[in-house]
């Protein structure tokens, strides 16, 4: 009888990208994963609060469909995990509500194949 063929497991990657936004900017990151990844996650801002929706779109799937991981206003950073529901990209929105430039930086690790701003 012939050994099962073990399938490749996805490599775990780490990354650590930064945004800047002016007053009224939006910004968005996306990793491409595969349906059951799972990826952690910390983002911060250097101070200033913004509004956030952690989300994720199947490839090819309905126009305007998407999956929200969570949400919030007004806030200064968010650290987490969670898992892909689909395959497809999965990432953070953030806009930008006060008066003044904020950076952003996130920190991603987990089961992914790309990372990439997409706004």
């Amino acid at each position: 009888m012939a050994e099962p063929v073990a399938e490749p497991e996805p490599a775990l990657k780490s990354d650590e990208v930064t945004v800047t936004l002016k007053p009224g900017e939006a910004s968005e990151i996306k990793l491409e994963m595969l349906d059951k990844a799972t990826v952690s996650y910390e983002w911060t801002t250097n101070g200033i609060p913004v509004n956030h929706d952690t989300h994720g779109e199947p490839y090819n799937g309905p126009k305007g469909y998407y999956h929200s991981y969570s949400k919030g206003k007004q806030i200064k950073g968010d650290k987490g995990e969670f898992t892909a529901i689909f395959d497809g990209t999965h990432g953070w929105f953030w806009r930008n509500r006060s008066n003044s430039d904020v950076t952003i930086t996130l920190k991603t690790k987990g089961e992914y194949l790309s990372v990439k701003r997409v706004i």
